[in-house]
């Protein structure tokens, strides 16, 4: 076998986590290699990974129940102003962010789920403004929207909508400005001679590292890369697509919305205001109740899972949904894209030593915000070879 050329760390992914991670490792002077596919053109004959940023809108907020995903978040929006001035590349645009959910003064479903008043006191805690607002406020300040009796609301008013794409291509440009070296492939093996990891891609090339960073999402068990799988699930998520002519009629904020009708769930998910996509349209974002509900476990059933667009059902209920929300409102025709999310056991990224020169980072369902943190905090870890932040290792420890 050739030797290949050799890094001080190569980075498996080139994701929100992998790009983020490669640009603080280079800024810290390694020398970097970071592998990944570029997005798929289709998805219709879809084969191998996918990835869940593939999309054009995140929130970007501190509306988020646990405090370190806020947290995580936090320091991530305090370096995009760097970032976008390093890279050229806008990846943010100023929103106001809107958690509905049921009023649990009476004993309401729902508090586990968004606990409106550990939201208000984790915005506190961080320094963020946001408001609650009750269900007479709901209806004052968004007068066009129509939410279920009895839900009441936190708004964040300085939030933003982060472009996950936008965001892989300011960090990919970052680090490679600053040294790494960036291969469009995928890692299909990882062995180690002595001191060396060696790499393969599916083309055949060969790489090889002393460290190895492993950034791989919701596929990571299914690479086959790790020596034992982790305590994760991934699933095969729907995101529904419904196109508005003028997005300036639609008048609302970017909304996770709750909503218990006679104490059953009748929505829990995502409702981002317009936003334009690659062909040029625009859409409303809408992401709900099927979210977990497709659980995969190989490879194959990714691509399967890729392969049929998404869950055609939700679209009905997306309308449905919408109709309710916006009355009177047009909108266009809507259609379905795939996407792919994990959860870990902790609901927490993932950011933990596989051995003395493997490092694992996953962000979780909600990361694609915190991205550029939980690299940094990657980074730290591959190189420093011990956890080194304030908030404690436990909390982004790998299960097997």
């Amino acid at each position: 076998m050739p030797p290949g050329p050799r890094f001080d760390v190569a980075v498996v992914g080139a994701g929100p986590i992998g790009s983020a991670t490669a640009r603080h490792l280079a800024d810290r002077g390694a020398s970097v290699l970071v592998v990944g596919p570029d997005e798929p053109a289709t998805f219709e004959d879809h084969q191998g990974v996918w990835a869940g940023y593939y999309d054009q809108g995140r929130l970007a907020h501190v509306l988020e129940v646990p405090l370190v995903t806020s947290l995580l978040a936090t320091r991530s929006l305090r370096r995009f102003a760097e970032l976008r001035e390093r890279s050229g590349v806008e990846f943010t645009t100023p929103t106001q962010s809107l958690s509905v959910l049921p009023d649990v003064a009476d004993g309401a479903p729902g508090a586990e789920w968004f606990d409106r008043d550990r939201l208000l006191r984790n915005a506190e805690d961080l320094g963020v403004a946001v408001f609650a607002l009750s269900e007479d406020d709901l209806r004052s300040d968004y007068p066009r929207l129509s939410f279920a009796p009895g839900h009441v609301g936190v708004v964040q008013r300085d939030a933003h909508i982060l472009n996950p794409r936008e965001l892989v291509r300011a960090e990919l440009g970052a680090a490679v400005a600053a040294g790494a070296t960036l291969v469009r492939d995928e890692v299909v093996s990882l062995d180690r001679q002595g001191d060396d990891a060696v790499l393969t891609g599916r083309s055949g090339e060969v790489w090889r590292a002393d460290r190895v960073v492993m950034a791989t999402g919701a596929a990571t068990n299914m690479t086959g890369l790790l020596p034992r799988p982790l305590q994760m699930q991934t699933f095969g998520a729907t995101v529904v697509l419904v196109e508005v002519d003028d997005p300036s009629t639609v008048d609302m904020p970017a909304m996770m919305y709750l909503k218990f009708v006679d104490g059953r769930l009748g929505f829990g998910g995502i409702v981002m205001s317009p936003l334009r996509y690659p062909d040029g349209r625009w859409y409303i974002k809408v992401s709900g109740n099927s979210l977990l509900g497709n659980p995969l476990a190989t490879a194959d059933e990714i691509a399967a899972w890729v392969r049929t667009g998404g869950r055609g059902e939700d679209i009905d209920d997306t309308l449905a949904l919408l109709a309710e929300l916006m009355p009177g409102q047009q909108f266009g025709s809507a259609h379905t894209r795939p996407c792919l999310v994990c959860e870990t056991p902790s609901g927490l990224p993932v950011i933990d030593r596989v051995d003395d020169r493997t490092v694992v980072a996953i962000e979780g369902e909600r990361g694609a915000m915190a991205a550029d943190e939980i690299g940094r905090l990657t980074a730290d870890l591959t190189i420093a070879g011990r956890w080194n932040d304030g908030l404690p290792h436990e909390v982004f420890r790998a299960q097997w």
